[in-house]
C-alpha cells in the first residue's frame, strides 16, 4: 500500500474506531472501574476478535454471514443477550462495587484476562464489525496492488486505532469517576453505565444487514 493511500485510509479507520459502540462503552466502563491503563490492556481481547473477523471476511465467510438472514441474526442476538447481561450485572452490582474500592485507588476482583475476555465477547458478537470488514474495507482497496497485503495493513492500522479510541473513552470514564466523590454518585454512575449497555443491546437488536 502506497504511503499516500495509507495516509488517506488511516483517518477513516480512526473515525470508525472512535464511533460510539459496545466496545468503546466497555472501555469507558473499565476506565471508571480500574483506570485507563488496564482498560487499554483489555483491548487486546477486542483486537483478537477483530483479527478473527477480518480473517473470516478475507475468506469470504463474512459475506455469507452478512447476506444470510439466519446467520446474521444468530450473531446479532448473541450480542444483544451478552450486552443486556453486562448491563443488568452492572446495575445490580452497582452498590457492591463500592466495597471493592480503597481510598485513593480502585481494587476490583476482575483481572486483565477477564476484561480481555469481556472485550472479546462484545466484539465477536457484534455483526456490525463484520459489516466493516466485509463492506467497508474492500472499498478502500487498490485493486492494482496486492490485495492481501493491503488488507493486512488496514487490519493492523484498525487495531492500532482501536487502542487509541479505547484509551480516550477509558480516560473519559476515569475522569467521570474523579468528578464523583460521594458513594451515592458512584452507585448512580455505575447504574448509568449499566443502562447504557442495556440501551446498546436494544440498539443492536434493531441492526439490519443494510
Amino acid at each position: 500500500m502506497a504511503l499516500e493511500v495509507w495516509l488517506a485510509v488511516a483517518p477513516i479507520l480512526l473515525l470508525l474506531s472512535f464511533g460510539p459502540g459496545p466496545n468503546n462503552f466497555t472501555a469507558m466502563y473499565n476506565g471508571i472501574r480500574v483506570g485507563a491503563g488496564s482498560a487499554v490492556v483489555a483491548v487486546v481481547g477486542r483486537n483478537i476478535a477483530f483479527g478473527l473477523l477480518m480473517l473470516i471476511s478475507a475468506l469470504g465467510l463474512g459475506a455469507v454471514i452478512v447476506s444470510s438472514v439466519f446467520w446474521f441474526n444468530v450473531v446479532k442476538w448473541l450480542g444483544v443477550i451478552y450486552l443486556f447481561y453486562i448491563g443488568v450485572k452492572a446495575w445490580v452490582n452497582a452498590s457492591n462495587s463500592l466495597s471493592d474500592m480503597e481510598e485513593g485507588g480502585v481494587v476490583v476482583p476482575s483481572t486483565h484476562v477477564s476484561r480481555m475476555r469481556q472485550e472479546f465477547m462484545v466484539a465477536i458478537s457484534n455483526p456490525k464489525a463484520i459489516l466493516i470488514f466485509t463492506a467497508i474495507f474492500p472499498q478502500m482497496l487498490d485493486l492494482s496492488e496486492p490485495v492481501t497485503t493491503q488488507f493486512l495493513i488496514m487490519g493492523v492500522t484498525f487495531m492500532a486505532t482501536e487502542f487509541i479510541a479505547a484509551f480516550f473513552y477509558a480516560l473519559g470514564g476515569r475522569q467521570l469517576r474523579r468528578l464523583i466523590r460521594s458513594p451515592k454518585g458512584m452507585i448512580n454512575l455505575n447504574r448509568g453505565m449499566g443502562g447504557i449497555f442495556v440501551l446498546a443491546s436494544a440498539f443492536l437488536a434493531t441492526a439490519s444487514r443494510v
